[in-house]
């Protein structure tokens, strides 16, 4: 039962256009939440061919919060290294990635995108609340002041409106809308939303393999041959991609002719070794959305953004646009006020901006095509390397203005991602800290003293959050707290580094503030409790 308000007026809680990746995932925590959302989806079925290719510990942080992370590695490969060379072969850098990152998964992996849509499918089918409506074509947009309607006409196999279909075209109202369509965002041009242009524009051809059997290949590699740009990755455990910088943009894949692909290759595999699946010419952009929301529409992934794949970050950002917004969007649509959608354009339009310009930034350095440009890159970064010098390490930003806590010179925490490592519920077991700690907000102690005189904690239960205190799990007293043990010694450290006692973790893992004694905890519980709308030092009766 959806806990929205006027039922009766709309058909829906949110229309959602596109099923994608990011589409399923805004789908499935909506309808985990509890309120009824529809999909509009122009195509029939699944697309069942590889477009991403990696994930970051990130994104499976999110797909263990929904519940299908070991489903997922089952089409995963972890990837360790990811070196950049010149057209000699020679390292000019060398990345390493953990297998534990801040977000508790491996910090680079490599997938094939049918399992993992597969997977994100079947949670949304069996998620009360969610239906998935698929081959119509959304072809109608309108909003009121408290409605949206969205006209959804029969499709073709190629997703277009079928001949004649306007008759029966349908109308969906819902309370909001959200563009989860891609690059080519018909749910953005109908709103007239301009996009920002970062100046990278690059024509490319993917290719993509299903290995026959085991063949010695490179596993993420970038070649900065100024002849041709190639990239070279693992797509799971059982596929591979070529991808060639072009000289100039190939219409369609029906212009590809197989036996230039198999050309291109044939210094690392023939059609002995695999098979070919996939020809997808591709213009790389850097493009940002101006506006991520008018009135009761939103865009999330590419509809919002599109960016280079040089860091990897295409459907993450996705992922974490559709995190964002889903638990947003619950508080809204259970009364909160619908300013608090201003948030998230506000958070996440600078994080996926910086993104954005790093991609860029590297996609400069790879794809070189003067020589003599190419021997000064070579040589400068060949003497970092020998010089022992590390390649720098991008750092995800974090956010700077949005729901968070008042900023205080003190609070070095906030706006920064929350980690997630290994936690200790009783002695003799380890689970990660999310499994713990619940999906939604939560206050976390770096010990019981640190929760001493903060009033509001029946309160703060009332209305949702979980209370969660770094100690000894071998205390068998009773707590209203759950109390883990700090297996590796991660949190502490990090409470250290950021000079706290407490912080109030948001639903999507980002510190909404922090606070160094229980007078600035009180002060913190009690700022949040009031933007979210719930009472303040007074508990809900319990029934």
């Amino acid at each position: 039962m959806s806990a929205s308000t006027s039922r009766s007026a709309v058909d829906y809680d949110v229309l959602i256009v596109g099923y994608g990746p990011a589409g399923m995932v805004l789908s499935a925590l909506l309808g985990r939440q509890g309120h009824r959302v529809a999909v509009i989806e122009r195509y029939a079925g699944l697309y069942n061919l590889p477009r991403a290719a990696t994930f970051d510990d990130d994104a499976m942080r999110l797909l263990q919060k929904l519940g299908i992370a070991e489903q997922v590695t089952a089409g995963t490969r972890v990837q360790r290294t990811y070196n950049w060379c010149n057209a000699d072969g020679e390292v000019l850098i060398g990345n390493e990635f953990s297998d534990f990152g801040r977000s508790g998964w491996p910090e680079f992996n490599m997938m094939f995108q049918p399992v993992l849509e597969r997977e994100l499918d079947a949670l949304c089918r069996r998620t009360p609340g969610v239906e998935i409506i698929q081959g119509h074509v959304a072809t109608g947009f309108r909003q009121t002041d408290d409605t949206v309607e969205i006209v959804a006409q029969p499709a073709d196999e190629l997703g277009r409106p079928q001949p004649g279909s306007a008759h029966r075209a349908q109308t969906f109202t819902a309370r909001f809308a959200v563009g989860c369509d891609g690059g080519n965002s018909s749910v953005r041009s109908s709103l007239g939303i301009e996009m920002d242009d970062y100046g990278f524009q690059e024509p490319w051809l993917v290719c993509d393999f299903r290995l026959r059997h085991e063949v010695d290949l490179p596993m993420a590699l970038q070649y900065g041959d100024p002849e041709q740009p190639t990239s070279i990755i693992s797509i799971g455990p059982h596929h591979h991609r070529f991808s060639f910088m072009l000289n100039e943009a190939v219409p369609s894949p029906g212009d590809v002719d197989p036996e230039q692909v198999w050309h291109l290759v044939k210094r690392w595999i023939t059609p002995d070794d695999a098979e070919l699946i996939r020809v997808a010419p591709y213009t790389f952009r850097s493009t940002v959305a101006q506006e991520w929301r008018r009135g009761r529409f939103l865009l999330v992934g590419d509809a919002a953004h599109q960016m280079p794949p040089f860091l990897g970050q295409g459907m993450c950002s996705g992922f974490r646009d559709a995190h964002n917004l889903s638990w947003k969007l619950d508080l809204v649509l259970r009364g909160a006020g619908e300013e608090l959608l201003e948030t998230y354009t506000s958070e996440r339009s600078p994080h996926v901006r910086a993104i954005t310009e790093k991609a860029v930034e590297l996609g400069r350095i790879q794809t070189i095509r003067d020589k003599q440009a190419a021997r000064l890159r070579d040589a400068e970064l060949l003497r970092r390397r020998d010089a022992g010098q590390r390649p720098e390490g991008f750092r995800f930003p974090g956010y700077g203005t949005g729901l968070l806590a008042g900023a205080a010179p003190h609070d070095r925490a906030r706006g920064q991602l929350f980690p997630q490592a290994w936690v200790a519920p009783r002695p003799d077991s380890r689970r990660r800290f999310d499994d713990i700690s619940g999906s939604g907000w939560v206050l976390v102690a770096r010990d019981a003293s640190a929760l001493a005189g903060v009033d509001d904690l029946p309160a703060w239960r009332a209305a949702g959050g979980a209370v969660a205190v770094l100690g000894d799990p071998f205390d068998s007293r009773p707590t209203a707290d759950t109390t883990v043990g700090d297996v590796d010694g991660a949190y502490q450290q990090w409470f250290d580094e950021h000079a706290c006692t407490a912080v109030v973790v948001r639903p999507d893992w980002y510190v909404y503030g922090s606070a160094t004694s229980a007078d600035s905890l009180r002060t913190l519980t009690h700022s949040c409790l009031r933007d979210l709308h719930r009472p303040v030092g007074v508990a809900e009766p319990q029934v």
